[in-house]
């Protein structure tokens, strides 16, 4: 006798299609199906597994029934879930159906599948709840392209409005609380700054400071979305002299996205400028107050900022441009809240909906201060050598909720109908899901060359279907870039046991413990588990097993736990990256690090792991393995890694392994006294 569990884990839809039960059969074992991923203690493979046969069911369901299901409709559920999601995509761009069969044969498929697969998607219910969505979208940018049209009826709807002195009344109604930019000049009158500031005055009285920068642009089209790659420490007086010798650049520059102000050695530049006080909170800097000094050649990529600002112009010019939101639709917004053109080389051909964008250009000269209302999009270029202050800090409501976008498949096919450049195939299939995600998948082996020589911040090696999926994440690097961690160990462990490992190898450019996203899989902790969720789908693995240390280990618990991993291995982890209690527990190794964090806090944060541990639905096996004896380079006389440890006590599916003889390199005295093969191969196999 079959349980409930049992008939719908073997229902076989298409077998039992013609029978007058078949609807009742099928609802009732995805209802139990649900009920089991929802409610069982399921691995990761197990979870993929069932959510496939969910979604086998609901496909089967809209198959119509009045026959045996057709050999066309047949044909195209067999196409991979990537493919269908493509085709949906492109036919809600109106691309005609003959190029994407055409695109879809020259990446291998078979014609006839490719036929029936794009005449049958628009009866999935996929397409149809999404077409649906798109309707109510494009109702949503009439209504922008009306308040547009509207727009333009004023004479002076391309040009920003220059007003002296406002009160604090007049400025909330009428720029405020209606959306609108505006220039105030007399503002900074009585500022010491805007007679004191130069070059040479930072040089003189503060030189020595040490300050970050970005560094490094030209090199990335994608500087200021990639932004953590580039910083970099430097004397604020080097620093002056590459602005100020160096000519027009925009390879180095220091931006918003700095904490400048926050360090103690450059807090006397609070007492050049004030607040604003009828507009701005004097007493709420921290985080809110920003410093700019950039070489003339600057650009700030266009893009849009998720809350007002005013920035005040002090010693050079900068060349503004504006786009109100109203053209969001037109500006191509694609990741967060940049867009992919540059004004200042506007390629019509490849974004042809900016023609149709109404450009507002202004130059804010030294003493003047602009107002940019949130959503507004604007790019900036510095015209000379400049130094600007920008706030957020209003005694006005200043928070607001943002959906932002993070589109990656505009490469694909655009409206027009022409197709793109293809990406891999591979085995006869192609990757479209890598290719939609800019997720990468790698179907020949990596080699030490490829890993050492890269400047990817992840790597998929070749797949081995079926067979355990390591994912390494690397360590902290003071002296250069973090490296790639556990590829030669778990290669060798490969050999050992004679079984192939799958690897994802993953680090962190920016020494930012993972909290602000890793190139190429997202910009939040959340979206990098998205990836690498799709990426543990394509590879279809045994177990998921995540590794690192210290950095490393953190990111291996906190992935773990939020992907719900089947093992985490850990050596010498962090507990928490709370500044004040690490202070409290005698922890200073990384605590620039966390307050850099705390200073300009990432959108999403784990800053702590026993209560993510604890709050999740995932009981993953940890096993944590850290050295109890004493660095002679960290002060005090209590091993602090034995006290992030002991922090993971309380978890029943934590193991704790101690090593007196060993400290806070512990991966190294296991490799040193030949006991970490043994170690990983006792606990992955």
């Amino acid at each position: 006798m079959f349980t409930e569990k049992q008939l719908a884990l073997n229902l076989d839809p298409t077998a039992i299609a013609q029978s007058p039960k078949f609807g009742n059969l099928v609802e009732r074992a995805i209802e139990t199906l649900e009920a089991m991923l929802s409610s069982e203690q399921l691995s990761v493979q197990e979870r993929m597994n069932l959510a496939a046969k969910i979604l086998e069911l609901e496909q089967q369901k809209v198959i119509p029934q009045t026959s045996v299901a057709s050999q066309a409709d047949s044909s195209a559920l067999n196409l991979s879930e990537p493919w269908k999601q493509w085709i949906i995509e492109n036919k809600l761009r109106q691309v005609p159906d003959s190029v994407l069969v055409e695109t879809m044969v020259r990446e291998g498929i078979d014609a006839a599948l490719a036929t029936q697969a794009v005449s049958y998607i628009a009866t999935e219910k996929t397409f149809q709840t999404e077409s649906e969505t798109l309707q109510r979208l494009r109702k949503l940018e009439s209504i922008l392209t009306i308040q547009r049209q509207l727009t333009q009826l004023s004479p002076n709807f391309s040009t920003i409005e220059r007003r002296d002195r406002i009160s604090r009344e007049e400025f909330l109604e009428k720029y405020y609380a209606t959306n609108t930019p505006v220039i105030l000049t007399g503002m900074m009158a009585d500022w010491p700054a805007l007679s004191s500031w130069t070059p040479d005055f930072l040089k003189t009285n503060y030189g020595q400071a040490e300050v970050q920068i970005q560094f490094g642009r030209t090199s990335d089209p994608s500087y200021e979305i990639n932004t953590n790659q580039y910083k970099r420490a430097i004397k604020l007086s080097e620093y002056v002299d590459m602005v100020v010798q160096g000519g027009e650049s925009n390879d180095y520059y220091m931006v918003a996205n700095n904490g400048n102000l926050e360090r103690e050695d450059l807090k006397g530049l609070f007492k050049d400028f004030i607040m604003f006080p009828e507009l701005l909170n004097p007493e709420s800097t921290k985080g809110t107050v920003f410093f700019w000094f950039g070489p003339a050649g600057t650009v700030t990529p266009l893009h849009h900022d998720p809350m007002n600002l005013m920035m005040a112009q002090v010693y050079g010019r900068k060349r503004w441009r504006l786009i109100s939101p109203a053209a969001t639709p037109l500006v191509y917004n694609d990741i967060g809240v940049f867009s992919r053109v540059d004004l200042e080389n506007i390629d019509y051909e490849k974004y042809p909906l900016v023609k149709d964008v109404q450009i507002i250009e202004t130059v804010l000269e030294p003493g003047e201060v602009i107002f940019v209302p949130v959503g507004w999009w604007h790019q900036v270029k510095g015209l000379d050598v400049s130094i600007s202050l920008s706030f957020t800090n209003f005694i006005f409501p200043n928070t607001y909720s943002h959906q932002n976008p993070h589109i990656t498949s505009s490469t694909d096919i655009s409206s027009t109908g022409k197709a793109a450049q293809s990406s891999q195939v591979a085995s006869g299939q192609a990757t479209l899901l890598a290719q939609q995600s800019n997720l990468v998948l790698n179907h020949g082996p990596l080699t030490n060359e490829i890993v050492e020589s890269t400047n990817a911040s992840y790597l998929v090696d070749e797949i081995f279907a079926g067979e355990p999926l390591t994912i390494s994440f690397g360590f902290v690097s003071w002296d250069g870039l973090p490296q790639f961690d556990f590829y030669g160990r778990t290669k060798k462990l490969a050999q050992l046991a004679a079984k192939p490992i799958n690897r994802i190898l993953v680090r962190d450019l920016s020494n930012s413990w993972y909290q602000r996203g890793i190139p190429g899989l997202g910009h939040t902790v959340n979206e990098v588990v998205d990836s690498l969720k799709q990426l543990i789908v394509q590879i279809a693995p045994s177990k998921v097993i995540m590794i690192g240390q210290s950095m490393g280990g953190y990111a291996a618990i906190m992935f773990g736990q939020l992907l719900g991993a089947d093992q985490i291995i850990t050596f010498g982890p962090l507990s928490c990256l709370d500044s004040a209690q690490a202070i409290a527990m005698g922890d200073t190794r990384w605590l620039s690090i966390m307050e850099a964090l705390e200073t300009n806090p990432p959108s999403v944060r784990y800053f702590d792991l026993p209560t993510l541990c604890q709050t999740s639905p995932h009981t993953p096996d940890i096993r944590i393995f850290y050295g109890k004896k004493l660095d002679p380079e960290t002060p005090g006389t209590v091993n602090l890694d034995d006290l992030h440890a002991s922090r993971f006590n309380a978890l029943p599916n934590c193991t704790i392994q101690a090593f007196e003889e060993s400290g806070h390199a512990i991966v190294k005295y296991l490799v040193d006294h030949k006991l970490m093969d043994n170690l990983l191969l006792k606990t992955i196999f």
